[in-house]
């Protein structure tokens, strides 16, 4: 190899200039990376014409040769690929065995001893870093071989060294478990490669998580055992096979299968299956602890008396739940009251004494919203329960639980199964546990429907705030909320533009009239007439990413709209200097989640600087998957997110998704200013559905 031109270790793409013979040098593209000058290499792919750069080699894999000259053998051994070898090294071994170099490296210590100034010591380490180097190469080429890029070819050598082949040949499936951006297509076609027959028992086991998997990224904690059969029994796999794949799983300890009703088995993955007994261990244990109130009656009068707050009737049996209960649900919808209830309820256990009361929400925009309305310090999950991220767990948990009296969650929708599992987990036998949220929006992005099952089980005691307090009486906003759930169209909403005077519908049956809207909305009138800023205050939310009036649309326009003059480079995504992001991946190293929002820096030759929530973050090409643009997000990505205005678009296109929980989750974003510029058939049909995406899950049975 000549010269590296660009490469990425993170995603394996790289740009080689090559010397070929009879061809001169040549330039070849693709997956190659990492490299180092002076390797010799062996392309597999073809010949492409690049609309800049002219012809190119398009490399689908490679593999490391050995060379055949000596000014070859020189870069090659000098090129940082074998331990202990550099450029000084190479040059003398190569000057004293000239094109027999590597035989006589093969040969080991006594035949390096010949080399004057290489004493014992210094020739067992440089036939030791030549075995090495070699035995890395020749791993290296057979994983590459098999269809994995460099770093993944790479990150399984760190992890196995030479065992890597072996363990992908046993189980290649077991890859889309452990191995960033191998999937299950991947996995299967590893499988055809090593020689695997599609009707095997190791297919059908990789089929079989491979469907779990899948399921929990729908929001599902299991799927039903004849569901499963039927699936790999259509996909052409025996019975024999399919009977053996299960057993194998479930003794590997990847899948269990349990019966949650007589006659209904149902397969889960074994963490969530874990999980889910877990959780509903912990809430039995608390629940089965005697009711002691926490507070006198006169402790409870006078705390209302210290506040203007007067509660209602259904706010007051929350407070008497809630001080007497060892484990609690509040719910209710949007101007009900539910934090000032919690505020409240707050002040009460402070007068009496109780303590130490910890806050926490599932996100930091959530957490940070429940501090800043009850006064008090509140902080993520993740970050009470103390992540650990060198080792992927939580610091406190059964063995050191949290040192507190009280715990209360708020915006727990959003609680997924397995972070509410870790929660209770650490939360100490003698606590009690408050959860607060509203039980009719969107569940958890992750598996489980938490709130919705301890909302809908008579064991848990549960209270529903029913009254509209916030904004006042005739609030559009909350009106709106409240007639959505009920499956009735806002007031005023049929005979045109307008609701309340904070709740607006703009008609707009034609796309491009309804994105021109939208931009109008987002750049001039509502900055305009009520003082929000765009960047930081409004949020524009659309179900779907694609079309015309989907996510990745709209964030295009409105990024050109907003920051017309930011610049980018083309290794990052469309992103430049200016736009807003949003974070989309947990990161404990960096402390930042899902949801977290912020705005690009700076963009250099190979890092972008965002800052995130207050701090500054550095994220490299193979990082970018953790950005997305913010102009517009999904309903879903925007769970646990509030903004002084809402901007909501809704199209026919968008039929699949249109559900009445999701516009509602949709409309309670908003604070102070809600606009929906939709379709009429649109907003009727999200509206009129109350059709539930039912999550397959076991927790509601074992709490009984």
């Amino acid at each position: 190899m000549a010269a590296i031109i660009f490469q990425n270790e993170e995603t394996g793409f790289a740009v080689v200039s090559l010397e070929v013979e009879d061809q001169g040098y040549v330039t070849a593209a693709g997956s190659l990376a990492p490299l180092q000058e002076g390797v010799f290499l062996r392309l597999h792919g073809s010949w492409k014409e690049h609309p800049r750069f002219g012809r190119q080699f398009q490399v689908s894999w490679s593999e490391q040769s050995s060379p055949t000259t000596q000014s070859g053998l020189e870069k090659y051994l000098g090129s940082g690929v074998f331990p202990g070898i550099g450029p000084d090294m190479a040059k003398r071994l190569v000057d004293h065995f000239g094109e027999d170099t590597l035989q006589a490296l093969e040969r080991g210590p006594m035949a390096l001893r010949d080399v004057p100034g290489i004493g014992p010591k210094r020739a067992t380490a440089l036939a030791a870093g030549f075995a090495d180097g070699l035995e890395q190469h020749r791993v290296l080429a057979e994983l590459r071989g098999f269809g994995l890029s460099g770093p993944q070819a790479m990150e399984l050598y760190r992890r196995h060294q030479a065992g890597a082949i072996g363990r992908v040949k046993q189980d290649p499936y077991a890859l889309a478990d452990s191995l960033r951006g191998v999937g299950f297509q991947t996995a299967d076609k590893i499988a055809d490669a090593i020689g695997i027959p599609r009707d095997s028992p190791v297919r059908a086991r990789g089929v079989l998580v491979h469907l779990l998997r899948e399921g929990a990224r729908e929001g599902h904690s299991c799927l039903p055992e004849e569901d499963m059969l039927a699936k790999l029994d259509q996909l052409g796999l025996s019975s024999d096979s399919i009977i053996e794949g299960v057993r194998s799983a479930v003794l590997s300890a990847r899948v269990a299968l349990d019966e949650l009703s007589p006659g209904k088995r149902s397969f889960y993955l074994s963490e969530l299956w874990e999980a889910e007994k877990l959780l509903a261990a912990r809430i039995r244990c608390l629940l089965e602890r005697p009711a002691e109130v926490a507070a006198t009656p006169d402790q409870v009068l006078e705390a209302i008396e210290r506040t203007a707050f007067r509660p209602d009737e259904s706010q007051r049996q929350a407070l008497e739940m809630a001080l007497s209960s060892p484990f609690a649900v509040i719910t209710g919808g949007p101007g009900t009251g539910k934090t000032t209830t919690l505020r409240l309820l707050l002040e009460i256990l402070e007068a009496a004494g109780v303590g130490p009361v910890k806050l926490a929400s599932p996100t930091g925009r959530a957490a940070k919203r429940l501090q800043e309305a009850t006064g008090r310090e509140a902080s993520t999950i993740h970050r009470l329960l103390g992540f650990d991220p060198a080792n992927g767990q939580f610091r406190h948990n059964a063995e050191e639980p949290l040192a507190l009296a009280c715990l209360v969650v708020d915006e727990t929708s959003m609680l997924d199964l397995e972070l509410a599992s870790s929660l209770l987990n650490a939360v100490p036998d003698d606590a009690c546990v408050l959860f607060v949220g509203d039980a009719d929006q969107l569940p958890s992005v992750g598996p489980g429907a938490v709130l919705r099952d301890l909302v809908a089980h008579e064991a848990v005691p549960t209270a529903r705030l029913r009254y509209i307090h916030r904004q006042g009486a005739g609030s559009g906003i909350s009106e709106a909320a409240h007639a959505i759930l009920a499956g009735e169209l806002p007031p005023d909403v049929a005979r045109g533009e307008g609701s309340g005077g904070d709740f607006f519908v703009s008609y707009r049956e034609d796309a491009d009239s309804a994105v021109e809207l939208v931009q109008r909305l987002v750049q001039e009138r509502i900055p305009q007439q009520y003082g929000i800023d765009p960047g930081r205050d409004l949020l524009v939310l659309s179900p779907m990413y694609r079309g015309p009036m989907g996510v990745d649309a709209l964030n295009q326009g409105l990024a050109q709209a907003l920051n017309p003059d930011g610049e980018g480079a083309e290794w990052s995504r469309g992103l430049r200097v200016g736009d807003h992001v949003m974070v989309v991946r947990n990161d404990y190293d960096r402390e930042t989640f899902n949801g977290d929002g912020g705005r690009v820096i700076s963009i250099g030759a190979s890092e972008l600087v965002a800052e995130i929530d207050g701090r500054l973050q550095t994220y490299t090409s193979g990082q970018l998957d953790d950005l997305i643009p913010s102009y517009c997000v999904t309903v879903h990505r925007a769970q646990g997110s509030e903004a002084r205005a809402v901007v909501i678009v809704l199209a026919d296109a968008h039929y699949l998704m249109l559900r009445r929980n999701l516009l509602y989750t949709a409309v309670t974003r908003g604070k102070e200013l809600v606009v929906i510029v939709a379709g009429q058939y649109a907003l009727r049909r999200a509206v009129g559905n109350a059709e539930e995406y039912a999550r397959n899950g076991g927790l509601k049975s074992r709490l009984s």
